[in-house]
């Protein structure tokens, strides 16, 4: 009984996230380059919730966020709005 708790079940993952995981932005994300929206962001406080994981193995980039408080860093007129969808290694887990 213990060993279900402990050890999520592997459908409905991708990499070590599913549906309703709290994540923010990896240092990986930001290191890369196609991310350029994410930098005008304010990306430390960003928290977001993992809304949908598409399996398809022509999806690219297969984990889908919604940002909860996201916010730009006021350099510029017009507020980025951060990317949405993700590849596993740019994001991780949100420590409570």
């Amino acid at each position: 009984m213990t060993q279900k708790w402990k050890y999520r079940e592997h459908s409905g993952r991708q990499g070590k996230f599913r549906v309703g995981d709290l994540v923010q932005v990896s240092s990986y994300a930001l290191t890369t380059e196609q991310n350029d929206r994410l930098l005008m962001c304010n990306h430390k406080d960003m928290v977001g919730l993992v809304v949908e994981i598409n399996h398809h193995r022509s999806n690219k980039y297969p984990i889908k966020v919604n940002w909860i408080n996201a916010k730009s860093n006021g350099e510029g007129i017009i507020k980025p709005k951060p990317p949405t969808n993700f590849f596993f290694r740019e994001l991780k887990r949100k420590r409570s």
